[in-house]
This record gives structure tokens, sequence and C-alpha cells, in this order.
């Protein structure tokens, strides 16, 4: 009796398991040769747009650059952007969203502070490394295991002006400040420092976010004879408050947040000369390419890849990409190893001041890479 078919059948079942296995081995290799993924989190519409579409061209330039100069180790880098539509809703969403896409392996959140708190709730639940901005301290303290923040928090912003308060001899202050976490939290820190600093606080109105009339709040301000007035707040209700201040012609030195100052800022209240005057406590590397050391020649970097001039928010989206690259490089795409080599980060050079993490403490940059600006009609200067 002849073998022959048992041997072909043994043969066929033979090249089938080694072309199971090659397609296997190919299907790794090609894994491994694809790119490494970030997804970013940001408000392209909405309320907050003003900020996360800046936030948004800082991070795509430093991708496209990052490609350019051959991507992670010669393998591309991806980039997926969702629009959260300012909303803490969207912004979870989109989080979930990318975090459960096995390839991705960080994500960029560029969201109001309020959405950061709640996506920060559920980061250790999927365990992606996330780095973000926001203003309020509560995001990097005390710290989630995976979520990273990038800019000073709140209370060094507000220690930066209260000191240069009280140098410039300004004793009364008024606060305009919106009426949720983040007003909350701002006007604690405000009045604990003016009193530290010999100043205090005569007038303290509050605003909704969705208001767009806000003659009560500044006729108070004015009846408080303020010898400044400190107005907290971002995005649109920043720029309705500005042209009102104006328009209403109160005469007190203003100071605002740096999270007002955007380019549709600068469109809305009709160019820059009309912020002349204007004060600010912000990152000394959002003042250009001017300024000396590290700040100056990243800042020169990034408007050569954004192609024109860069802002304070394409400089947040711009240091994501610093903070990424410089952890990639030594711990490659895997989300623990990530997680694990960016909280080891100790002055790691960026435009808005140097990294540094520790376990007990996630927010990356501090008060060493702040001063306080005016606006002389044409940019923002270091105040005297």
């Amino acid at each position: 009796m002849s073998v022959a078919p048992d041997r072909t059948r043994r043969g066929l079942i033979q090249a089938a398991a080694l072309a199971a296995v090659s397609t296997t081995w190919s299907a790794r290799a090609f894994a491994q040769q694809g790119p490494l993924k970030i997804g970013m989190i940001a408000p392209l519409t909405g309320v907050a747009a003003a900020f996360g579409t800046e936030y948004a061209e800082g991070a795509k330039a430093y991708v496209k650059a990052w490609n350019q100069r051959g991507g992670f180790k010669g393998r591309p880098v991806g980039f997926e952007l969702i629009d959260d539509e300012s909303t803490s809703v969207g912004s979870l969403s989109a989080f979930k969203r990318l975090a459960s896409a096995p390839d991705t392996s960080l994500i960029w959140l560029a969201s109001a502070s309020s959405a950061i708190l709640a996506v920060k709730a559920v980061t250790d639940e999927y365990k992606v490394p996330v780095i973000c901005g926001g203003i309020v301290d509560q995001i990097g303290v005390p710290p989630a295991p995976y979520l990273f923040k990038v800019a000073p928090g709140t209370a060094d912003f507000q220690k930066a002006l209260i000191v240069w308060m009280a140098k410039k001899n300004f004793k009364r202050i008024g606060v305009m400040y919106p009426n949720d976490g983040y007003g909350q939290a701002e006007i604690l820190t405000i009045k604990k420092l003016a009193a530290d600093n010999g100043a205090e606080i005569v007038a303290a109105e509050t605003f909704q976010n969705q208001d767009t009339n806000f003659a009560t709040q500044l006729t108070k301000l004015r009846a408080s004879r303020p010898d400044v007035v400190y107005i907290a707040a971002a995005a649109a209700p920043a720029i309705l408050i500005y042209k009102q201040y104006r328009q209403l012609r109160l005469p007190f030195p203003l100071a605002m947040t740096q999270a007002t100052i955007s380019r549709t800022f600068f469109e809305s209240i009709g160019g820059a000369a009309n912020a002349k005057g204007l004060y600010m406590a912000t990152n000394i590397g959002s003042l250009g390419a001017g300024v000396p050391g590290p700040s100056g020649k990243l800042y020169a970097e990034m408007e050569k890849a954004l192609e024109k001039k860069g802002t304070l928010f394409t400089t947040f989206g711009w240091d994501h990409g610093i903070l990424t690259e410089w952890a990639t490089a030594a711990a490659g795409p895997d989300r623990k190893a990530l997680r694990d080599k960016i909280e080891q980060a100790k002055d790691v050079p960026a435009i808005n001041g140097p990294f540094t993490y520790t376990p007990e403490n996630h927010i990356g940059q501090d008060y060493r890479g702040l001063t306080v600006a005016e606006h002389d009609g044409e940019r923002f200067v270091i105040a005297q």
C-alpha cells in the first residue's frame, strides 16, 4: 500500500504550520516597526477653543519636526487629535477611546482644568501615561500615578504676581474670578499670599463662564478703589471682561492670567496695541526667542517648525513634545516604562522652564521659569 498520500498530507500540514509561524512573526515584526502613537485631546471648538487650537498647533508642529529628524528610532511618530468641544464629558470620552486602543503609548491632554481633573480620576484604571496642561495644583498634587502636569501650579503663578505687586506697593487688590473649582482655588491662594505680603483683597467678584455682561462686577470693582485689579479668567470670558474693562475706562492697572493670552484674544480686542499696559505672571519662555538660555533657543526652534510666530499656547504643545521625546528615547513605547521614566525627569530643559517630577509631585515646572510681564503695545516684556 502506498504511503505517498500520508507523506503529502504531513508535508502540507508542516508547510501550513511554517506559514502560520511566518505570518505571526511577520505581523509581530510589522507591529514593532509601526508608529509610536500619541493621542491628543484639545478643545478645538467651544468656549476654550481660543487656547486649544494654538496648543494643538504647537503639538502638531513638534511631531512633524520629530518625524523630519527620523522619528522614534527610525520609526514614524503617529498622532491622533480629538476635539473635546470644551467639555469635561467630551474630554473624558476622548480619553477612554484613546486609552482603550492598545497601540496608544501616551496621551497629551490640552483641556481646561476641570476636564483634566475628570480625566485624572480614571487614569490609573487605564494605565496610560498622560501629559497635560491646566493651572490648578490639584492636577499634580496629590499625584495620580499616570498623569503629569507640565505648567507651574496656581500657587507659583500667584506668588510671582503678588510678590511683584508688593514691590510696586500695590496694597489694595480687586479680584474677579469664575465661580467654579478653578476660581475657588485661585481666590483662596490669592487671599493667603496677599496677607503674607501686607496686602488686602478689597473686592472679590465672581462670574459664570457662560456670562457675557460683566458691568455689575466691574462697577463694584471701581467702587472698591483698588490699587490693582486681577482677573482670573481664560478664553471667551477673559476677552469679554477685558473689552468691557476698557470700555468702562477703569483707571486701575490690570493683571490677567496667562491663559487669557492667545492669538484670538489679540484679534478680538482689535490688535496688540489695545493690550498696552496689561500685566500677567507668565513663563519666561513665552516672551519669545530673545530670552537668554535654553528657553530662547527652544522657542526659536518651535517658530521655525511652525513657520509663523509662536504664542504662549503653542509653547505648551511644544513642551509636551520635548518631554515625550526625552522619555521615549530611554523607555521606548511601553506605557509602564514611559510612566516610570517621566516621573524620574529632573531639570529637563523646555521652553517654559525645566521639567522635574517626583513620586510626591507631578507638577513638572515651577517658579524658576516665571516672571511678571507687561504688554508694551507690541509684545510682552519683563515688567519693571
